[in-house]
């Protein structure tokens, strides 16, 4: 059923949120993005719908969360410039989303003005895939329920921890498989 038409598979009211952009060419992204947006699902941008938004931040507007690095942040809202988080903050207000700016310490900015700087991860998660498999995690924990802000902080801890897991230079498809472990850590941090 997954390679059904895109307005079928939004009848399934199951699927509530989505990945919109690992994959995706820009004439896929032009259909799907509004698509989406328009069908009130959550919706999180990363990859080929950030390619297709350059320059043009306020066709992310709907969306809940955005996954750019740096190179992609540059492409749709300009350059970082001096002052990041400033600039990661000022993305969030203009969209409407929770923006995650991937990078050695990621930065995530609210809408409302809320920052988080995250430096719980390794270099090694900067290989190709690392960030498709970070908007898999922060989507999992949007559709388990969990605000756009949580989901997106502890998304990006939870991949920094299985980056730390796996060691040196993990490859991004096998990142999936410390994902358990780095939950349990969380789990033991809390309690």
């Amino acid at each position: 059923m997954d390679d059904a038409p895109l307005a079928t598979l939004l009848e399934d009211a199951r699927r509530h949120v989505w990945v919109c952009g690992p994959g995706l060419t820009e004439v896929e992204v032009e259909d799907a993005l509004p698509a989406l947006v328009d069908s009130g699902r959550t919706v999180l941008a990363d990859a080929g719908a950030l390619t297709a938004c350059a320059g043009q931040p306020a066709r992310l507007r709907g969306v809940s969360v955005i996954t750019p690095h740096t190179g992609e942040f540059a492409r749709v809202f300009g350059a970082v410039g001096c002052n990041p988080p400033e600039q990661v903050r000022h993305a969030a207000g203009e969209t409407g989303a929770v923006v995650v700016l991937k990078g050695a310490s990621t930065l995530i900015a609210a809408p409302d003005g809320r920052l988080a700087i995250n430096t719980h991860a390794t270099a090694a998660l900067g290989t190709a895939g690392s960030g498709d498999t970070l908007s898999g995690v922060i989507a999992a924990l949007l559709a388990a329920g969990m605000p756009a802000w949580e989901a997106a902080c502890a998304g990006v801890w939870l991949h920094g921890e299985a980056g730390q897991q796996a060691g040196p230079w993990p490859v991004a498809e096998g990142l999936d498989r410390y994902l358990g472990l780095a939950r349990q850590k969380a789990e033991q941090m809390q309690g």
